[in-house]
């Protein structure tokens, strides 16, 4: 096999790999919006993504990990938003928005408050780190004003704001940071 086609291939086979992640990404967020992370199996993300369940199993050992990059993937898309915004503000209240009327989060709150709340405490799990590490890139600044930036978001999660409460408290957090 020529040097070419192997890359050919390969480049194929990556191409194969990324959409079928990303479908079975898609069937995981739509069916956590609509049933929770609970009701929801294996085999319905399979079905839901239209992808084997064997390629699911090649991708995931399980629904825990599947949910989990989910939530990578959501944190990866929030913050690219929140990095191409113009301020401060209109980061924060990106961000907030996206909390406040995300599906999934206020299904997974009615379905599943014990999953839910042992995921909001559960700081030194990697998808914290990751969190922190992002907003400190994000907005730029200490440990304290990320500290602060993060509660503000957890809040959010279990009591959503308003387009216009969000706009208010983007714009007196931004003005303290």
């Amino acid at each position: 096999m020529s040097t070419n086609s192997a890359r050919a291939t390969y480049q194929h086979q990556s191409t194969i790999h990324r959409r079928t992640r990303a479908a079975i990404m898609d069937a995981a967020k739509a069916l956590l919006s609509e049933s929770g992370i609970s009701a929801t199996n294996m085999i319905e993300i399979a079905d839901r993504a239209q992808v084997s369940r064997a390629s699911l199993y090649n991708h995931f050992r399980d629904k825990d990990e599947v949910f989990l990059a989910l939530v990578e993937t959501e944190l990866d898309r929030i913050s690219t938003l929140a990095l191409v915004a113009q301020s401060r503000t209109e980061a924060l209240y990106l961000i907030s928005r996206e909390i406040s009327e995300h599906p999934g989060l206020q299904t997974a709150l009615q379905t599943d408050g014990e999953i839910m709340a042992s995921a909001l405490t559960a700081s030194d799990h990697k998808i914290w780190v990751e969190i922190y590490s992002q907003l400190a890139k994000i907005f730029a600044t200490d440990v304290v004003g990320v500290g602060l930036i993060l509660r503000w978001f957890m809040g959010q999660v279990t009591a959503p704001l308003s387009p216009e409460h969000s706009k208010q408290q983007a714009e007196r957090l931004a003005a303290i940071l």
